[in-house]
């Protein structure tokens, strides 16, 4: 009898751990006409400090980025700016794990019952995502809010338990 409910458990587990993704500066100031079809990406200037404070101990309250070390807004009156299309600047990494556990007991001839409990994001990791093609931060740097937190983390800890019984 006691095997019944000691053996017989199955452990499953998903692990996702990805780099962070490049980040996509622009602004929302181009004065170019709309023929071009372009978009003013403003270009990082040589040995500027990109970061206004550590992406190892963020505060979401501050701006992220400096915004003197991108290039002015004001060359962008009938430029285009120097900057790459795509940074090679990533955001912060992502990383999850979620974890099942499952039990399947036959109890009688006739009734049989599984139990199961799922935890996904079982760490509580939050990372701070994206919502839009720019990045987890703002990256208009015509913006008055460049580089704050637009405000989206993945989902906390969530655990659910299931039972089954047939016969």
């Amino acid at each position: 009898m006691p095997g019944k409910f000691i053996g017989g458990w199955q452990l499953t587990s998903i692990v996702r751990y990805d780099s962070g993704q490049p980040l996509i500066f622009g602004s929302s100031f181009c004065n170019v006409p709309g023929q071009f079809a372009a978009a003013c990406i403003p270009g990082i200037l040589p040995g500027a400090n990109i970061y206004a404070q550590s992406m190892s101990r963020y505060d979401p309250n501050k701006p992220l980025f400096n915004v003197a070390a991108f290039e002015p807004v004001s060359d962008f009156n009938f430029g285009l700016g120097d900057g790459a299309r795509v940074s090679n600047i990533r955001g912060f990494g992502y990383h999850n794990q979620d974890l099942g556990l499952e039990k399947d007991t036959q109890l009688t001839e006739r009734f049989r019952f599984l139990i199961r409990v799922e935890a996904f994001n079982v760490w509580n990791f939050h990372i701070f995502t994206s919502s839009n093609a720019g990045g987890f931060v703002n990256t208009d740097v015509a913006s008055p809010s460049f580089g704050l937190w637009n405000g989206n983390v993945t989902a906390p800890r969530n655990i659910q338990i299931g039972g089954k019984l047939t016969f």
